[in-house]
């Protein structure tokens, strides 16, 4: 007998319906598909497909949500240790607080006590500096240590009040009669010399005769020292009161405080 599927002949003859029937590999009266209980695999495989991808889709949610929560303390912790970690770059220190001006020591006596220092002339002018130095919105990283080597030509400043006078005024276009403008030619003036016993007499002499640099009081500088501070329009200086050393100078913002920079020379 033909098969109709592929006898043209009975192709023409059968509608869409019978097309259909006549390919269903399964026929409905097939005794393997008949009515009746599972077989154990077929239950096994029943449950698999009803349970099985549920408590798998669980799972997955559970791990989902568990990389989640990991990703998003990582994170945390990330942005926790970078705040931590960076440097309060833009936070300028607290501006240094003198004592009582009632313990201040004149500058008149700072000076003399200079001068007897320098009698025997030791220690000696020395050229180059080593300065510890902060500048608000330069040095983002605390501050920058600094050792100036010897500049040749560089010509020495002189060690009497006079001649330090005219050197400093002759540097600064002839004005160094304000005291802020002697403060800033002083501090040019360390940047590049490590001043001996006799200049050092002869600059705190010139500071005691130049007005409006006012006692602060007792203070201790940015590297422990203590000393004594003097003020004048926003800048500070402190000298060591046994022999006049300048150890440092501040300059703050007028009426906010706000330190803008400083200096400390070290020997």
């Amino acid at each position: 007998m033909t098969d109709p599927l592929h006898d043209p002949v009975a192709l023409g003859a059968l509608d869409e319906l019978g097309l259909l029937r006549a390919a269903d590999p399964v026929p409905a009266d097939d005794p393997r598909y008949a009515d009746g209980p599972l077989h154990h695999r077929a239950e096994r495989s029943l449950n698999q497909l009803l349970h099985g991808s549920r408590a798998r889709r669980a799972r997955r949610i559970l791990v989902l949500r568990a990389e989640a929560a990991v990703c998003a303390l990582a994170a945390l912790l990330v942005l926790g240790l970078s705040y931590a970690a960076a440097p309060a770059a833009t936070a300028a220190p607290a501006p240094l607080d003198p004592g009582s001006v009632s313990s201040a020591v004149p500058l008149d006596e700072v000076a003399a006590r200079a001068e007897r220092a320098a009698a025997d002339g030791r220690p000696r002018l020395r050229q180059g500096a080593h300065v510890s130095a902060w500048t608000l919105g330069a040095h983002r990283n605390g501050p920058e240590e600094r050792v100036v080597p010897r500049e040749p030509g560089r010509p020495r400043p002189p060690h009497d009040t006079a001649g330090l006078r005219r050197y400093l005024a002759a540097r600064h276009h002839g004005d160094i009669r304000k005291a802020s403008q002697l403060l800033l030619a002083t501090r040019e003036l360390l940047d590049h010399w490590t001043l001996g016993a006799r200049e050092t007499a002869a600059l705190a002499r010139l500071l005691a005769d130049t007005e409006g640099l006012r006692p602060a009081g007792p203070v201790t500088d940015r590297l422990g020292r203590p000393g004594q501070a003097y003020a004048a329009a926003g800048a500070m200086l402190i000298l060591d009161p046994a022999d006049g050393t300048v150890l440092g100078m501040e300059i703050t913002s007028p009426g906010a405080g706000k330190v803008l920079s400083y200096s400390a020379w070290r020997r």
